[in-house]
């Protein structure tokens, strides 16, 4: 049942800019049984080089490079021949890839939904606007407070940004405005 659900998954959140073989997303699916530890979790991009690979192994092909502190929900672990951990991961906009474990920590990352957001001085939407943040824009979250997250963007930039407004990895996030 549990293959099942994951295979259908991964076909129904491809999209046409990383378009799979119908081979690798069966392989995908194989190596996803392999183990599930952390499947559920969500870990961040915390290296500048990290890639999204349609497979386990630095020989597979790159399908796109992250922003440093993007955040990942993790659908299921696997080591290869060489004792390596990697990760099948899932995006904000449901795209899905392999990631090395040196390059993500499990620790809160943000990228922003909105078109645009806010990045506030203090929590409260009354409070001093210090930059504005684009779609896809990545953060660190550093503290929680109600429905707010005090961030660090990859330019060392610190700032409190609303919750509804950012994904976090902790669950898939719905495109085209589906329920």
């Amino acid at each position: 049942m549990y293959n099942r659900r994951i295979a259908r998954r991964i076909a129904n959140i491809m999209t046409w800019k990383k378009t799979y073989t119908l081979a690798i997303v069966l392989s995908m699916t194989l190596f996803a049984t392999a183990s599930t530890a952390w499947a559920g979790d969500s870990v961040m991009v915390n290296h500048p080089e990290a890639k999204i690979r349609n497979g386990p192994a630095t020989s597979y092909l790159v399908l796109w490079k992250p922003r440093m502190y993007t955040p990942l929900e993790v659908l299921a672990t696997f080591n290869d021949e060489r004792k390596q951990l990697w990760y099948i991961v899932r995006d904000s906009e449901g795209d899905v890839g392999w990631i090395h474990y040196s390059t993500v920590l499990k620790k809160p990352g943000a990228i922003v939904t909105a078109k645009a957001i806010n990045v506030r001085k203090s929590p409260g939407s009354n409070t001093q606007v210090l930059y504005q943040a684009p779609k896809n824009y990545t953060f660190k979250i550093l503290q929680t407070e109600k429905e707010w997250f005090k961030v660090e963007d990859p330019d060392g930039d610190k700032g409190w940004v609303p919750k509804n407004n950012v994904w976090t990895g902790q669950s898939p996030r719905v495109k085209n405005g589906g329920k």
